[in-house]
């Protein structure tokens, strides 16, 4: 199994991905960075601004694509955009198939 990850935001939400990154790899996950590689998408959003939000949405529904053209099974949306839209997200974007906040991992 192949995960792929998208960190958008600050260097805390890099931090974050890197984290995750290493728990991917202890769990036997291995890492690529083409999406269409990947059996798992992550992409780690940021909400702070306006303008954020907007490039958060703008690659999940990117990274969507990969659900039909590419091998992703999953699509897990996490950090910010995550925290504060958790619902709304989920039910705006159907092509995720999980929200996690910040943290949660």
């Amino acid at each position: 199994m192949k995960a792929g990850f998208i960190s958008l935001g600050c260097a805390k939400n890099l931090v974050d991905t890197e984290v995750m990154l290493g728990i991917m790899r202890e769990h036997g996950i291995d890492i690529t960075n083409d999406p269409s590689e990947a059996d798992i998408l992550i992409v780690n959003t940021c909400a702070f601004i306006q303008s954020a939000k907007e490039e958060s949405i703008t690659t999940v529904l990117g990274m969507a694509d990969y659900k039909e053209t590419g091998r992703c099974r999953s699509l897990i949306v996490a950090g910010c955009l995550g925290q504060r839209y958790g619902q709304q997200l989920l039910d705006e974007i159907p092509e995720a198939d999980a929200i996690i906040g910040t943290g949660a991992w």
